[in-house]
């Protein structure tokens, strides 16, 4: 959990009051970093800022929230600061400040109605308890300028705003191919924020159960959905057939436009592909682009799930890599 689009919505289908817990300042060693947040219930909680003894501490005080709030106005709030060392024991030896919101029915509806006119940001002042608001013109030029930041504190006065993004930042992944190591890669992808487009020819190579954050295409022609990638995507090539692958491989470095190319293989199918793409007019300098075989510098082994997290570290580092400022 922690964008407010996807809060929103889990709150709304539950029909609860919870208390969102969002970490908006983080120093030194920390579990999680600014922006972490989860939502806890009067029974169970959603989301995780970095779990542990702070984690536990915090869940009790929402839940403390929770029973004093409930014939309270809007926009009950609380802020707790805790040096985690000396506080609660622990050896990280860094400090966070906690935000403590109470969402229920009319704080839902208040966010939802900014959402559904495009909010990009949404903020508000931490300590006094005035609605949320999309953000001004500094505070979304601050979050720009922190690039992949989920959340900025800034100053207006003497008083603390904090800006968070309203909706969660993702990236885009073309994965070509249904088999095994696609169906783990697929799983470890989980929370990253990938959107998936989940390519294959056959709808029978695909498992009954598809997460939400994957879209199936089944495609007669697998390349032609390279064409419809947003110009940033990752594309990840492993079809049942090394025809598919080359066509797949081709479209991708014929187009240009793309963030990551990697393919699934051995260095021989490396050097065969390479002498093929060459000899079909890929220049050098693009076909340089292709990154086979995938996750080479991650752990060893040939099973899926293994092959599967050594692509998704690669892919999760060339993100950060196009991210960082």
């Amino acid at each position: 959990m922690g964008a407010w689009s996807e809060d929103i919505a889990e709150i709304q289908s539950r029909g609860e009051t919870c208390i969102r817990v969002t970490l908006i300042e983080a120093n030194g060693s920390t579990p999680r970093a600014a922006g972490a947040a989860m939502l806890v219930f009067a029974t169970e909680q959603l989301g995780t800022i970095g779990g542990g003894a702070l984690e536990f501490d915090a869940a009790r005080h929402a839940r403390r929230l929770l029973d004093a709030a409930a014939a309270a106005p809007m926009w009950v709030r609380d802020v707790k600061s805790y040096p985690l060392g000396p506080t609660l024991g622990q050896c990280c030896g860094g400090h966070v400040r906690l935000l403590f919101e109470r969402l229920g029915a009319r704080e839902c509806d208040h966010v939802s109605g900014l959402l559904s006119k495009g909010a990009t940001f949404l903020s508000r002042p931490v300590v006094t308890g005035v609605p949320l608001d999309s953000a001004d013109e500094r505070a979304a030029a601050a979050m720009v300028r922190e690039g992949s930041a989920p959340c900025n504190l800034y100053s207006v006065g003497k008083e603390d705003w904090l800006v968070e993004r309203a909706n969660p930042l993702t990236f885009a992944v073309h994965l070509y191919g249904a088999g095994h190591v696609a169906r783990s890669l697929v799983r470890v992808m989980a929370g990253t924020g990938a959107k998936i487009v989940w390519v294959d020819t056959d709808v029978a190579r695909f498992p009954e159960e598809i997460p939400a954050y994957a879209n199936r295409l089944v495609a007669t022609v697998p390349h032609a959905a390279v064409e419809h990638a947003p110009a940033d995507a990752f594309h990840l090539v492993m079809t049942c057939s090394h025809a598919l692958d080359l066509d797949i491989c081709h479209a991708v470095l014929r187009r240009g436009a793309f963030s990551y190319l990697g393919l699934i293989g051995s260095r021989t199918k490396r050097e065969r592909f390479v002498r093929r793409l060459l000899e079909l007019g890929v220049a050098p300098e693009v076909l340089a682009r292709m990154t086979c075989p995938i996750g080479a510098d991650g752990p060893s082994g040939k099973e899926p799930a293994v092959i599967a997290i050594a692509a998704a570290s690669e892919i999760l580092r060339a993100r950060d890599a196009l991210r960082a400022p």
